[in-house]
C-alpha cells in the first residue's frame, strides 16, 4: 500500500479516536488493530468473512468504505486495490485535502479547431510554418498583468517572448483572460505564475528532438502545481472554473497537452498533434 494511503487511514482513525499512534504511513500492529475496530463498526456493509482477511486487505476495505461514505464509488467492498478502488482513493485524498472532488479526464471536452492553420508537431511541418528552431522571428507581447516566475516569485515580467506569427493571437487571449477573470481571479488560479515561453532547448529526455519552445510557440503556466506527470486529478489548471480560460486558447487553435493528453497541464502550444 502507498504510504500516503496509510497516512490517510491513520488520520481518519485518529479523528474518530480509534487510533492514538503516529501519522507515519506505517501499517503496524496499532494501526491494524484500529482498522479492525473501525470495520467492526461497519460490519453490516462487509462480507461475512471479512475478519478472516489479511491486515492489508482489511486496510483496503476500510479505504473502500471511506470512499463510499463520501459518495465516491470504489466498487465492491472486497479489500482488493483494483483500478476502480485506486481511482476512488485518489478522489478521496483530493476531497479531504481541498474540500472538492476533482473532475475526471473523461469529463473534459477540448475544442479542436484550427482557425490559423497551425502545423502538426513534427520538425518538417514546424520548420515550414515557423522557420528553423532557435532561428525564428520573435516579439514581446505585453501581458495585462504582472507575471511572476514560478520558481522565483521575486522575479517578474509583463511581457511574453513569442514567435512573431503568434503575437496577435496571444495578445487577444491575454486581454480576454484579464477581462474574464480580473486580477483577483488571475491570482486565485495562479495565472500569474509563469513558467516561460521561448527556450532554445531539446525535449526533456531527448538528445535530438527539439522542444516546441525552441520555435517560440509554447508557454508554460504554473509549473509547480501542474507538473509533467500530474493528471487532471491533481493539476490545478484542470479546475472546472478554468474551462473559460482554456476556451480562449482553443478557439484560437492552441493546444493544451493537459486537456488532450491528461499530462503536462502547464504546457500549451501553437502546434497540433496527429
Amino acid at each position: 500500500m502507498k504510504t500516503s494511503d496509510i497516512r490517510l487511514i491513520q488520520k481518519k482513525l485518529f479523528d474518530t479516536r480509534l487510533y492514538t499512534g503516529a501519522i507515519d504511513g506505517k501499517r503496524g500492529t496499532q494501526t491494524n488493530t484500529a482498522i479492525e475496530k473501525a470495520l467492526a463498526q461497519r460490519s453490516s456493509s462487509l462480507p461475512d468473512d471479512w475478519q478472516n482477511w489479511s491486515d492489508k486487505r482489511q486496510a483496503i476495505a476500510y479505504l473502500q468504505l471511506l470512499c463510499h461514505e463520501n459518495n465516491i464509488d470504489a466498487g465492491k467492498i472486497d479489500g482488493f486495490n483494483g483500478p476502480t478502488t485506486a481511482s476512488a482513493v485518489k478522489q478521496l485524498s483530493a476531497l479531504l485535502a481541498t474540500g472538492s472532488i476533482p473532475r475526471g479526464f473523461g469529463d473534459i471536452n477540448p475544442r479542436r479547431i484550427n482557425p490559423h492553420n497551425f502545423p502538426l508537431e513534427n520538425i518538417n511541418s514546424l520548420n515550414e510554418f515557423y522557420g528553423k528552431p532557435c532561428e525564428i522571428p520573435l516579439v514581446q507581447v505585453p501581458c495585462p498583468w504582472n507575471l511572476r516566475l514560478d520558481w522565483d516569485l521575486r522575479t517578474t515580467t509583463n511581457k511574453i517572448t513569442i514567435h512573431k506569427k503568434l503575437a496577435d493571437s496571444l495578445a487577444g487571449i491575454l486581454q480576454n483572460t484579464y477581462d474574464t477573470y480580473g486580477i483577483n481571479g488571475i491570482k486565485q488560479f495562479g495565472l500569474d505564475r509563469y513558467g516561460g515561453s521561448m527556450n532554445c532547448r531539446k525535449k526533456r529526455g531527448s538528445v535530438s528532438a527539439w522542444s516546441t519552445h525552441a520555435w517560440g510557440i509554447s508557454i508554460d503556466w504554473f509549473p509547480s502545481r501542474n507538473k509533467l506527470h500530474w493528471d487532471s486529478q491533481k493539476a490545478s489548471l484542470a479546475h472546472p472554473d478554468l474551462d473559460a480560460w482554456w476556451a480562449l486558447w482553443e478557439q484560437e487553435g492552441w493546444l493544451s497537452l493537459g486537456r488532450t493528453e491528461n499530462r503536462d497541464w502547464m504546457h500549451i502550444q501553437a502546434a497540433k498533434r496527429g
